[in-house]
């Protein structure tokens, strides 16, 4: 997990470097630090990774449609949002253009995701 967090540092600091010069490198490196966050999420959920992992216990529950749903949002990279929805955003969409909160999300939804494929009765 601190190798995942030492990756996404790193990558932030590239992406703010990209951003001030306008690069197109700024796609990309919103997609790779999208993919260390919800890797992170699915660290997070250490136990229910070691059950489908080591146990063999995979049953998905109807927790995987939002988990989906929510990564296929959260991987939208923050330009394209304003693209769509011009300045004028309505909050459900302005929380995925502010960076930390569309990190806090995606690690979320690879959290709900790893839950969803546990076997384990809670």
């Amino acid at each position: 997990m601190v190798g995942l967090l030492y990756l996404m540092i790193g990558n932030y600091h590239e992406l703010q470097t990209a951003m001030q010069r306008a690069s197109e490198d700024s796609f990309t490196l919103l997609m790779t630090m999208s993919l260390w966050a919800f890797l992170f999420g699915i660290l997070m959920g250490w136990k229910a990774l070691y059950n489908i992992i080591f146990e063999k216990r995979i049953k998905v529950n109807w927790i995987i449609i939002p988990s989906i749903i929510l990564a296929i949002i959260s991987f939208i990279p923050r330009v394209y949002w304003v693209k769509w929805f011009s300045l004028d955003l309505p909050f459900f969409i302005e929380m995925f253009q502010v960076p930390e909160t569309q990190i806090l999300l995606t690690a979320f939804s690879g959290l709900l995701f790893i839950r969803s494929l546990d076997g384990r009765q809670n």
